[in-house]
């Protein structure tokens, strides 16, 4: 059904400036525990050698890794040492067989490397189960002081493979450790150490040298097309490779022509500047923007474990400790937005992506509200149907409370498989959120009972979070079972992980875009003034440096059918969904 609300009154768009920005913090984590901007960027080079000391929790090592233990091939593994590997690599220079050997492997534990949620496989050249020999190095893009995470796992039987010898599935592996440290920014020499693992025994010794940028500014001829992965009303999606570094992103491209045609040069990027302040493990980072004179460019970290819309739609429902495990990470992700005055406003499964090892990754900012203090209230119709709080729906406005409605909503269908009030009909679906009491089937238990109760309260002043959300961690639900201290440093272990080969496997994407052939298409002649193209220049010159989460061209998919259908389009006054029609008011007022 095709449906339009009146127009609310139109607002004025703040006035930002640098100051603002600069004035914005960040949520402390380890690595930067005063919770200040940093932003030095430059090339980071990691080298790891090889480990010690690793043993299997319990001491049960898989039966499919002990009877590869005992074969020839691991016999012949175990005698590779780094002077081996050393000559080896300096007989042959081109040769592959590094990496066909790595492939071969496969009972040794295999590390996962992540820096500003970019992720990188390292599997073993050889060694045994206590002493895997890795002699690996990659370069990572830096754009502020992060920690360096590695986590080590093991197989539980050997992995199938596709035509190019690579795993096609990790599965849910055994993890014996990890290391967490955040590189020496200051200090261009190189850094050689051991560290132990955390959570279990052994170390890794490795190798730090940080390079600091020239500053030079990036173009499309500094990264490799790879395949399309999205598109949507403004552009599309690529996964792109880096040359200098050969680190894998998702490149958006934008057409400014749409931009201006729709007037939202200075509202759509002014305000999304703001967001650039966002730092916070759950959010996808950007990690460099640039621009033609027809498109804007901005890089992100590539997140590929696929949608949780997708991973839900196949399992129907989570059990209890999955859906806890998610909500508590996405709990942490809305706190930290409104920390900055930020309501997210469209919180549902087609924006929460998983990475390579499970964690959660909130993606696609395009409904948010910014500027919103404690007190502020405002009335813009916008968001998923399904998970509209009551308030919206009734025009009487709403603040940020209504995020913690739409956790309550997840987390109720990622426990049943539907949401609380959901009907195929808008109209009555509408009803039943203002008035049907909240019915819980027996696979939700008594403390996910109280909290959905708390979330899903109707009246906002009586909701649980009213408070802020540490009023939300302290509910038994979460306080019995999380610690967030150790959830937001990524030191408790996801409960499931993706099947994916690699942190580069687009396998989780629609064949309809990977199908597609990559290219930057040609965009016949500008109309733009140069007026036009100095805002954009003025808008873009602070991107590069800061963390913005920005909203874009992801698309999302039919509950009904489960077929992508494109991502909410921007047409004149209105958000179009290709789902419900018109869901929104007047864009000054997004």
């Amino acid at each position: 059904m095709s449906w339009k609300l009146g127009k609310s009154k139109s607002k004025q768009s703040p006035n930002l400036s640098i100051q603002d920005l600069e004035a914005r913090s960040t949520t402390p984590t380890p690595g930067n525990p005063n919770g200040k901007p940093m932003t030095r960027s430059g090339l980071l080079t990691i080298r790891v050698l090889w480990a010690e000391g690793l043993s299997v929790p319990g001491g049960a090592v898989p039966p499919a890794v002990q009877a590869a233990l005992s074969s020839q091939q691991a016999k012949v593994a175990a005698s590779v040492s780094p002077s081996s590997v050393t000559q080896q690599r300096l007989a042959s220079k081109r040769s592959n067989r590094d990496s066909v050997q790595r492939t071969q492997c496969w009972w040794l534990p295999y590390l996962v490397m992540e820096f500003e949620v970019n992720q990188v496989l390292i599997t073993p050249l050889g060694g045994d189960l206590t002493k895997p020999l890795y002699m690996y190095e990659t370069t990572f893009d830096v754009s502020r002081h992060s920690e360096m995470s590695i986590q080590c796992y093991l197989r539980t039987e050997e992995p199938t493979r596709g035509g190019d010898g690579i795993a096609d599935d990790m599965g849910n592996d055994t993890f014996m450790g990890g290391v967490r440290f955040t590189p020496d920014f200051e200090n261009t020499s190189t850094q050689d150490q051991w560290f132990d693992l955390a959570g279990s025994t052994g170390k890794i010794h490795i190798g730090v040298t940080f390079k600091p940028s020239s500053g030079a500014s990036l173009t499309i001829d500094d990264f490799e097309l790879i395949t399309v992965i999205g598109k949507g009303s403004f552009g599309k999606v690529m996964q792109v490779r880096k040359r200098d570094t050969s680190r894998i992103y998702a490149l958006k491209t934008i057409r400014k022509q749409h931009i201006v045609e729709r007037g939202e040069i200075t509202h759509t990027l002014a305000e999304r500047l703001v967001l650039a302040r966002v730092n916070n493990p759950f959010i996808v980072p950007l990690k460099f923007s640039f621009q033609s004179e027809q498109k804007l460019y901005l890089v992100l970290a590539f997140v590929n474990g696929g949608e949780l819309f997708h991973h839900l739609q196949r399992e129907q429902r989570f059990n209890e400790e999955r859906a806890r495990f998610y909500s508590a990470e996405l709990l942490l992700a809305l706190e930290h937005l409104h920390e900055l005055d930020v309501v997210y406003r469209d919180l549902k499964p087609e924006n929460i992506l998983l990475d390579y090892t499970g964690h959660i990754a909130l993606c696609d900012f395009g409904l948010c509200k910014l500027n919103m203090k404690d007190s502020d209230t405002t009335n813009t119709f916008c968001g998923t149907p399904e998970y509209l709080a009551p308030e919206i729906l009734s025009g009487q406005g709403y603040n940020k409370t209504i995020d913690w409605w739409t956790l309550g909503v997840l987390l109720y269908e990622m426990l049943s498989g539907l949401p609380p009030f959901y009907d195929e009909n808008t109209d009555q679906m509408y009803q039943k959120i203002l008035q049907n009491p909240l019915v819980f089937g027996d696979e939700i238990g008594s403390q996910a009972r109280s909290i959905l109760t708390g979330l899903l309260t109707r009246d906002p002043t009586q909701r649980l979070g009213v408070n802020g959300a540490d009023e939300i961690k302290k509910h038994p639900f979460f306080a019995k079972n999380i610690d967030f201290d150790k959830l937001l440093a990524k030191k408790i272990q996801p409960p499931f992980k993706p099947s994916v080969a690699s942190p580069v496997d687009v396998s989780n994407f629609d064949t309809v875009f990977t199908a597609e052939a990559p290219m930057d298409s040609v965009v016949e002649g500008s109309q733009l003034s140069q007026t036009v193209q100095d805002q954009f220049a003025v808008l873009m010159t602070f991107l590069p440096s800061l963390s913005p989460v920005i909203d874009g061209v992801f698309g999302y998919r039919t509950r009904q059918e489960g077929t992508f259908t494109g991502n909410v389009a921007i047409v004149g006054d209105w958000l179009e969904s290709p789902r419900f029609g018109p869901i929104g008011g007047e864009l000054s007022d997004v």
